[in-house]
Formats: C-alpha cells, sequence, structure tokens
C-alpha cells in the first residue's frame, strides 16, 4: 500500500510496484476521475491488481474512511509506504481540523493511517516512512507547532519531516513486540511537483528516489533505522532528544485519539 501515489515519487514507485505485486493498493488526494490515466498506465506495467483510494490528508476524516476501505479491499496488508507529501505553502494554511497544513498532512495523517491499520499489517510486514534530511535543518517549537507566529514554506516543510521521522522511530519502538519493521528515510533530492514548488526545478528524477523508497522496504536494517543514501544514517538530535519525542507523543495522542477511535467502530 503506497501512498502520494499519482505524481512524483509515489507514482514513480507505484509504477516499480506494479510490476512485482499481486496487490497494489494506492492512495492520492484527487478523485478518482482526475488520475484515471495514470492508474491506467500504472495498471498496464505489471500482474498487480491495483485498487485506488482517494483521500485528501488535509481532512483527518478521509484518513479515517480510506483506512475503512482498505480494511474492506484486503485482509492483510504486507508493506506499507507512507510517502504523501505536500511542500509548505507560501501562506500559511490551516486544515478544517484546525492544525498547519504541512503538519498535517505530512506528519499527521500518515500516523493515523497507520495507526488504523495497525491491526492489519501481516507477520512481517514492513512501514516505510518517506522523510527528508530537511529535518536536520529545523528544531521542534512545542509552544508554536502550528507555526501561528514563524511561518516560513520551509521551515513548515523541515518541521513536519522532523515530525515524521521522529514518529518513525517511536512507532518502531511501539511495534517492537509485533513481528513488523519500520524504516525512515530521505530520499534524495529530486525534481518532482513538490520540490520544484519550494526550489525549481533540480535534483535527478523521480525514479531515482522510488528506488531509495523501495530500497528501504527491503534492506536488511534494524527496525526504527533512519537510512539517508541507502545506508544507515543518524537522525538530528532534535528527533532523539527524550523530552522531544515525549511531547512529540503527547501531542499526535491529543490530535489524533479521537479520529483513531472513530476509525475502530465499525
Amino acid at each position: 500500500m503506497l501512498t502520494g501515489a499519482t505524481s512524483g515519487i509515489g507514482e514513480a514507485a507505484a509504477r516499480r510496484l506494479a510490476t512485482i505485486s499481486e496487490t497494489l493498493i494506492v492512495l492520492g488526494p484527487e478523485p478518482e476521475e482526475e488520475v484515471r490515466q495514470v492508474l491506467r498506465q500504472i495498471r498496464r506495467l505489471g500482474p498487480a491488481d491495483v485498487h485506488y483510494v482517494g483521500a485528501d490528508f488535509t481532512h483527518l476524516s478521509h484518513v479515517v474512511e480510506a483506512a475503512r476501505s482498505i480494511r474492506k479491499l484486503v485482509s492483510t496488508v504486507d508493506l506499507l509506504i507512507n510517502n504523501a507529501a505536500v511542500p509548505g505553502a507560501p501562506q500559511r494554511i490551516t486544515t478544517t481540523d484546525g492544525f498547519e497544513r504541512t503538519l498535517q498532512v505530512n506528519a499527521l495523517a500518515p500516523a493515523l493511517l497507520t495507526r488504523l491499520l495497525v491491526p492489519s499489517l501481516a507477520e512481517g510486514a514492513r512501514v516505510v516512512n518517506v522523510g527528508s534530511s530537511a529535518h536536520h535543518v529545523e528544531r521542534f517549537h512545542f509552544d508554536d507547532i502550528d507555526l501561528e507566529h514563524s511561518y516560513s514554506p520551509v521551515a513548515a516543510y523541515a518541521r513536519a519531516k522532523l515530525a515524521m521521522v521522529t514518529w518513525s522511530s517511536l512507532l518502531a519502538e511501539e511495534l517492537r513486540s509485533m513481528p513488523v519493521g519500520v524504516v525512515a528515510l530521505c530520499p534524495g533530492l529530486n525534481d518532482t511537483p513538490l520540490s520544484a514548488a519550494m526550489m525549481g526545478r533540480i535534483g535527478g528524477p523521480p525514479a531515482q528516489g522510488a528506488a531509495r523508497v523501495l530500497h528501504a522496504a527491503v534492506a536488511d536494517v534494524p527496525s526504527g533505522a533512519y537510512l539517508e543514501d541507502d545506508r544507515v544514517g543518524l537522525p538530528s538530535a532534535d528527533a532523539t532528544d527524550p523530552s522531544n519525542r515525549e511531547q512529540l507523543t503527547a501531542l499526535y495522542w491529543e490530535r489524533l485519539l479521537r479520529f483513531a477511535a472513530t476509525g475502530r467502530e465499525r
């Protein structure tokens, strides 16, 4: 299962996965009719039975509905790739849920989706979380987590990826008693719509980033590892700071618990 699959690195990864999978569930923010051509191209590439689930991560209720749809489609998930992301917007945007958009889409929504799918993870499953080396350039500011007072597009993106990388290792700790692995990675600089929105047309082809994502899916590394350039690296000091980890856990519980509870009702 792959989120953010209709463009950029996600689309490139979906094309690869379609050639080696029996069943592939791809998520994107668009209605299915808007991405029908992309889906047709992915389906033509291999034997995978490809299903599309539309989910706009700026609405956490859509994440809940997506998880329900996925559980109806398959009984177990062998690989969950949390790739969906947005760039920091030129001006601060708040979602209908009341949270800064970049943080919600890039960090909160993947955590909620994963939480709802943990009971469906197969033995030996892996969760791959696409982070960014950009997380090294920012720090947590829990007193202004939604950037009400100090917004910039780069800070919004980097702080959201810092939350993603930190949460990934927290998830690994939580699931350590299960036969499930969790890996985060930086896919490198790739010429995608996301990077173009923030930095212009620079970087390698999306297929390059997709290859790193798929490497993380099978790499022989410890659960909780963070990869850069396909090698285990060190996340930032902020990501490993015990106080930050405790505060991030509390933030996620505060913001996601009611949605997680709703998602388990059916």
